[in-house]
């Protein structure tokens, strides 16, 4: 049983995914792991990273912060992670979505600013069983906010009147439980029309391939991508080149702002970071480190 009542739900569910998207989502989980290396692998000097020494300074006694190794490995670990966490709403969008059919809609491809405007929310359609449905794709239970829900509310009825087609929220994980009231607030603003749903975790992936169950497909597609990706750098791990970068930006932060002149580690980090205007990164130097992959 759905743990909420649904209106969007496939009448007919395949067992298995195909051979083939099968091998796309193992190939595109490997090139996501890839691209997340290479990223990892771009930052060696404390001038390509989002320095801040208030927050270090504030926070060294939470996160044990007394040396230039653990302040590069703070600011390095912070922008993976987020790097991570953008990465991943795009990769399920761009990379996964397409391998079921889903595709960006035509009118997000017009050069009518007006029509963009109204057309924002939706990210991918898909047919589905005969009907047209617009999806605004949101990557996890949280992610949508109050200015997200304003923008559905305002221009869902547009859409679905200009098109005919259904719209809906597509949640890529999480349970219904876990959402914030944004979907809730979005569908009671519209009057609960049978044209909207929001669907999140397993309800959403069931729907958009037609395949019962295949988050545990996806699943064992994942496990095969790390798999190769181990194989592949098994004589350099991942968390072994993080180090090696670690190292450098360490080192880099040393030469930086002369750490070795004085006992006082903050002190002369504090005052060497505010000194002169050469201290400031150079135009171009920086590498985006949070900026979402392509």
């Amino acid at each position: 049983m759905p743990v909420r009542p649904r209106r969007f739900a496939r009448q007919n569910l395949a067992d298995a995914l195909s051979p083939g998207v099968h091998s796309a989502i193992v190939r595109e989980t490997d090139s996501l792991l890839e691209r997340r290396l290479a990223k990892a692998n771009e930052v060696t000097d404390i001038r390509q990273t989002n320095f801040n020494p208030f927050l270090l300074l504030i926070t060294s006694p939470v996160y044990n912060i007394f040396s230039p190794y653990e302040v590069a490995e703070r600011l390095q670990l912070g922008s993976s992670f987020h790097g991570d966490d953008t990465s991943f709403g795009r990769f399920a969008e761009e990379k996964i979505l397409p391998l079921f059919g889903a595709a960006l809609p035509a009118q997000k491809d017009r050069l009518n600013r007006a029509l963009a405007a109204v057309w924002e929310p939706i990210d991918r359609s898909m047919e589905i069983e005969g009907h047209t449905y617009m999806m605004s794709i949101k990557a996890g239970p949280w992610t949508m906010n109050q200015s997200h829900a304003n923008g559905m509310i305002e221009k869902f009825p547009t859409v679905h009147a200009s098109t005919g087609a259904r719209c809906m929220i597509g949640i890529t994980y999480g349970r219904y439980a876990d959402l914030n009231n944004k979907p809730a607030l979005v569908e009671a603003s519209l009057g609960h029309p049978d044209w909207f749903d929001y669907l999140v975790g397993k309800d959403f992936w069931e729907f958009v391939s037609g395949v019962r169950d295949v988050h545990v497909h996806i699943f064992k597609a994942i496990r095969e991508a790390q798999a190769q990706f181990a194989e592949r750098h098994r004589d350099e791990t991942f968390h072994e080149r993080l180090i090696r970068n670690r190292l450098d930006i360490a080192a880099s932060l040393r030469r930086k702002f002369d750490l070795d002149k004085e006992d006082d580690f903050w002190e002369t980090l504090f005052n060497n970071a505010f000194e002169g205007g050469d201290e400031l990164p150079q135009a171009g130097a920086a590498a985006d480190l949070d900026t979402p992959e392509q």
